[in-house]
Parts: structure tokens; sequence; C-alpha cells
């Protein structure tokens, strides 16, 4: 028989909280110039949120180089930098949200855990190896942050177009992370920053076409996203009994490990101008849950993924002239017009008899619209 867990519709504790915050920051930057084939920036931000008890540093560095003094020289650019995400002040009022009293019932409706009240406990996080971070040794003293690096070079074609390659990578740390902890002596919600996540992609867009009214551009990406899944956003947002899910190691929510795109615009006779746009990717990622909404371990199985997805897009538009100075633009836009099916949805239970399902799709649909050129 499966087992459900459901929170009691009673809660305890204070349920009342008054939290205030004060985050000073002073950004320091230089621009340097070293003829005409080299070009570099280097800056340091310093700042603080007096809720984390945290000190922290922030430097950042990029530079333009142009190896050959040519128009048609290969422009090379790139960029480093330390981002720290601001932690929000729900997080400290999270110790006075209600607490949450979760018994475990079998098929039969037999209790076969609990009553069992939970904590709600803000944890210490050691101290950060990360040179730039200076905490206190107190509750709450998170400091989130990304190293984030790109390189990229961009090459002219004669006059006819431009080649760009480019890579990025980011590696999170710090990450706030929700976790239910039992132990002999105590039941607690643990809020932590224990989180991590790493995001590469290699990307190379093409152009095609010189000037604004006549012009193509095609673009693949290849990119890798994993990381610690939370559901700390939805837990301090605004539902009343969100389930607290144990932590997994997947990709996140929002990785595409190939993408393509091509869009553009023409200018047609009869001052008409046609603009189309083509997507077609991997679908994002999904996790399945069981009858407890925990997350279910498929070491066996690939990623789980929504359907790929398609859309093939077009707008075109008429000038019509309304006097000497003002004009109107009627467009078309047609979304999707090749009707696929683009779910947004999908059952992830695995003990939903419809589990794997996927439901909910925008289909083809054509719109009308009109702006006033002044």
């Amino acid at each position: 028989m499966a087992t459900c867990c459901r929170p009691s519709p009673i809660a305890d504790g204070p349920g009342s909280y008054h939290v205030t915050d004060i985050e000073p920051a002073v950004y320091a930057q230089d621009h340097w110039v070293m003829g005409s084939w080299f070009a570099a920036d280097a800056g340091l931000r310093w700042e603080t949120q007096s809720l984390t008890s945290a000190t922290r540093l922030a430097p950042r560095a990029g530079f333009t180089w142009t190896p050959i003094a040519d128009a048609q020289s290969p422009i090379i650019r790139g960029g480093m930098g330390a981002f720290y995400d601001q932690v929000p002040l729900n997080t400290y009022a999270f110790r006075n949200y209600p607490l949450q009293t979760v018994t475990t019932y079998d098929g039969h409706g037999n209790i076969t855990d609990g009553p069992r009240l939970f904590e709600n406990v803000i944890a210490t996080d050691p101290h950060s190896p990360f040179p730039f971070i200076d905490q206190k040794n107190q509750s709450g003293n998170f400091s989130p942050y990304s190293l984030t690096w790109n390189v990229e070079a961009e090459q002219a074609l004669s006059s006819v177009g431009s080649l760009r390659l480019r890579y990025s990578q980011s590696e999170a740390n710090n990450q706030l992370t929700l976790q239910s902890q039992v132990t002999q002596d105590q039941s607690a919600l643990v809020l932590s920053g224990s989180g991590s996540g790493q995001t590469k992609q290699f990307d190379i867009t093409a152009g095609i076409g010189s000037d604004e009214e006549h012009h193509a551009y095609f673009s693949y990406a290849r990119q890798l996203a994993r990381g610690v899944l939370t559901d700390v956003a939805n837990y301090l947002g605004a539902f009343r009994y969100p389930v607290v899910r144990s932590l997994a190691l997947a990709s996140t929510e929002g990785e595409i490990p190939n993408r393509f795109l091509f869009w553009g615009m023409w200018n047609l006779p009869w001052r008409m101008s046609l603009s189309p746009h083509v997507e077609y990717r991997n679908g994002f990622p999904y996790q399945a849950v069981n009858d407890l909404q925990q997350y279910v371990s498929l070491p066996e199985e690939p990623q789980l993924r929504y359907s790929r997805y398609f859309s093939l897009d077009a707008r075109v538009s008429k000038d019509i002239n309304v006097s000497s100075k003002h004009a109107v633009r009627l467009s078309l836009n047609g979304i999707n017009l090749s009707n696929h099916a683009n779910y947004l949805q999908v059952h992830n239970n695995t003990g939903d008899p419809q589990y794997g399902i996927f439901f909910g799709n925008y289909g083809r649909h054509i719109l009308a619209d009109f702006d006033f050129l002044f």
C-alpha cells in the first residue's frame, strides 16, 4: 500500500515578524587603453548586508584585444568576476514562520509516523574558503555567490556578415537550501547555504547582411547546467504548507543541451517587411517524484525532459502614411505556425496512472496589432 504524508491543518508558532536590513555598497572601476589594439577594465565592489553578518568583495575584470591593426581583424573579448546574490528579507523571518506538524499514514489510514513537530532553524554556515568573504560565526551568515568568466572571438566576413564564437562558465556556491532533519532529540526544517551548481555554455552565431533592412542570423548553443535542486523559493513564498523535498543533484530547471535559432528581417515592396523566427531545442528537464512528493532517483535512465520544442514564428508588417509626419504600422504575427506540440506540464508523480504524459500546449495562433509612428 502506498503511504502519504500530510501536514496537519493547525500550525503552531508566532507567525509574526519584523525584519529590517541595511545594504551599503561601494564600487570603483578604471579603464586602460594601450594603443588601438588592446583595452582593459578592472573594478572592485565592496558590499555587505547587516542581516547576513558578512562582508564581501567582488573583483571584476574585462578586456578587448585586436591582434591585427586591420578592419578585418578578429576581435577577442573576455571577462571574469565574482557576483553575490542578495539574501531576501523573508529568509530571516523563517524562524518565525508557523511550525508544521506532520503525520504519516499508510494506505489503510493507520499512523506510521508522528505527529511530528518540525522546528524552523536557520543554520550557521562554516567559514567560506572563498578569500573575498568575511563571515561572522553566527546564525544566518549566508553569502551566496557565483564566479563567472567568458571569452569570445568575433570575425567580420568581408562586408556580408560576421561570425562569433563564445564560451562562458559559471560556478555557483553557498546557495540557499532547505532540508528536513530528524534526530532522536529534534525534528527541524533547516535553512542553510549548502547548495551549489555549475553552468557551461558554448555558442556560435553567424550573421548575414550588413544593413538593418536586410539581415539574418543563425545561432547554435550547447549548454550543461547541473546543481543541487532546492525548494527554498517555494517555501519562502506564498504557499501555506509547501512540501519540503530531499535535495537532489540533477540538471537545473532551465538547462537546454542543444538550441538552434534563426531570425532576421527583410524589407519587401510596398513598404512591407518580413521578420521570421525559428527555434528548435531540447525540452526543459523535470524530476520525477513519488507519492510523498520526494525526488525519485532514476540512475539507470537519462535526465527526464519535456518533448523537443519547435516553433516557427513570423511577423509581416506594412507602413501606411496618415500625414506628412505620421504613419500607422499594421502587423500580422503568426506564432507556432507549424502547430507543433510544445507541452507546458507533465504528470511527474510515479504513482500517477498518467505518469510521463505531457499536457497543456499553445497551438497555432495569429495576432494582429498596429503601432503609431511619429
